[in-house]
């Protein structure tokens, strides 16, 4: 369940990290988009303003100029004060003069009703109160009493789109022919240049520019949207495989658990009921060979009874071996510190006859308790010991060695012997089953590793084979501290 809820996070998460990407490379580029647009219709403001004011510095050179007198082009009312407003032609033709701010006043007019881009001079000081300036363009002419060259504003004019640039208009030398008289002085601000770019076009041109690239992101998002759809139902596919999967593992591992809880059960169970024939046979076949041993003089009979009694011994070892290699990986009382002391006393005293007709010496050093349940310990140290004992050289007194060091978590145990020793190339596998390097098949059951190693590692320990300072095999065990 958490892994499919995770793919459904992790599907929504894909799905808003997608779009939001898209999303913000679509903003982006739409937001460029209207910046390119707006930088365009400046541009466009600023040359109309520059075409303006380069005909204004033409005409102020000049003075202004003379045009024929008609409806259009009244005399100047505000230019009244010059001697030579008006002037006749040799031929008797009347003309006015046109000062820079008339002739570009009408230019602005006739460029804007044939190019719908509008013009306006205005001033603070007016010659013609149709030049007065609305709110913004007084707004912007004392921007530039502080410095400012330009202003721009995108605005609606009669229900249009437009973007207004004013600029300032400094006084040139030939503006004081006309405007001397108001005191203004060369270089000063005598007013602004307005121009009005409308929008309508650029705007339908952005809008046509950002539909065509949400239809592109569009589909992009589209495939995209796809491909995470295919990778959630792919998800989902493996997922349910793996459910699956896990499910029929789950079956498999119960069906060998159970299989195993009964193999184990009835080895157990074989084994308890093959010790006591086992026991039966080897006592019967010890009294049966002291009552007809004195009696018997053929050699033959006398070697068949002793092989019958070897065996029987070597059957009821085998038996309870089985019996331990089953029960040791399960504790069989409180896990605990327990003492080794105490374990190695009753090992000795089950293996005194051995110990005695061996002659074997065992060194004890001071052993820190290790934790393991108190019959596990006594079957650890008895196979080990016993192993020590059936493994010796021939004419050589069997010498046992027994230490323990404390580590930082856990207690290491050194058992170490003069016996023959095993070849390095031999030290794993004889950790195995029915694994024995001794020719003679009486020599020991052949568990006895394997059962150390199952108690050891049940308590995440670990045990190895190493060289003797005695010449013969140590085996070497570490059992972790806690329960």
């Amino acid at each position: 369940m958490n892994d499919w809820r995770m793919l459904c996070w992790q599907s929504l998460a894909a799905f808003l990290l997608w779009s939001g990407l898209l999303g913000g490379f679509l903003y982006y580029d739409a937001n460029l988009a209207h910046k390119h647009v707006e930088e365009l219709a400046r541009k466009e403001a600023r040359a109309n303003f520059n075409k303006d004011q380069a005909f204004r510095l033409w005409a102020t050179r000049h003075g202004g100029v003379y045009v024929p007198i008609d409806a259009q082009t009244p005399p100047n009312p505000a230019l009244a004060h010059i001697a030579e407003r008006d002037i006749q032609t040799p031929s008797g033709k009347k003309l006015t003069l046109m000062n820079p701010a008339y002739m570009l006043r009408q230019m602005m007019d006739e460029f804007g009703e044939l190019y719908g881009i509008r013009g306006k001079i205005t001033s603070f000081k007016l010659m013609n109160p149709n030049n007065a300036p609305d709110a913004w363009e007084a707004e912007a002419m004392h921007q530039f009493d502080l410095g400012v060259k330009e202003v721009f504003e995108f605005t609606d004019i009669d229900g249009e789109p437009y973007l207004r640039l004013m600029s300032a208009m400094p006084v040139q030398q030939g503006c004081l022919k006309c405007h001397g008289f108001q005191g203004y002085k060369v270089g000063e601000v005598r007013g602004g240049v307005g121009v009005s770019v409308p929008m309508r076009a650029y705007l339908d041109e952005l809008n046509e520019s950002i539909r065509q690239k949400c239809l592109a992101f569009g589909a992009i998002w589209l495939v995209g949207l796809c491909g995470i759809l295919g990778l959630t139902r792919l998800g989902r596919r493996r997922l349910r495989e793996k459910t699956e999967f896990a499910a029929q593992q789950r079956r498999q591992h119960l069906a060998v658990e159970r299989a195993n809880a009964e193999l184990t059960h009835f080895a157990n169970i074989s084994a308890h009921h093959l010790m006591e024939p086992s026991r039966r046979l080897l006592s019967f076949a010890q009294r049966l060979r002291r009552r007809l041993e004195p009696r018997v003089q053929d050699e033959d009979t006398r070697l068949s009874l002793e092989y019958i009694e070897q065996g029987a011994v070597r059957l009821r070892d085998l038996i309870r071996d089985i019996e331990r290699y089953l029960a040791a990986g399960m504790p069989r009382a409180a896990v605990q510190p327990s003492d080794p002391g105490l374990a190695l006393a009753e090992v000795e005293q089950r293996l005194a006859a051995r110990i005695l007709d061996s002659g074997a010496q065992i060194e004890t050093t001071a052993l820190d308790a290790v934790c393991l349940d108190r019959p596990r310990l006594i079957d650890l140290f008895e196979v080990l010991l016993d192993n020590a004992l059936i493994h010796v050289n021939t004419g050589v007194t069997p010498i046992v060695r027994i230490s323990g060091a404390r580590l930082p978590s856990a207690v290491r145990m050194r058992l170490e012997d003069n016996g023959p020793g095993i070849p390095e190339e031999y030290r794993e596998r004889v950790f195995g089953v029915f694994e024995r390097l001794a020719p003679n098949p009486l020599a020991g059951t052949g568990i006895g590793l394997a059962i150390a190693r199952r108690i050891v590692e049940s308590r995440n320990g670990r045990i190895w084979l190493e060289p003797s300072a005695l010449g013969g095999t140590a085996v070497v065990f570490e059992l972790p501290d806690g329960g």
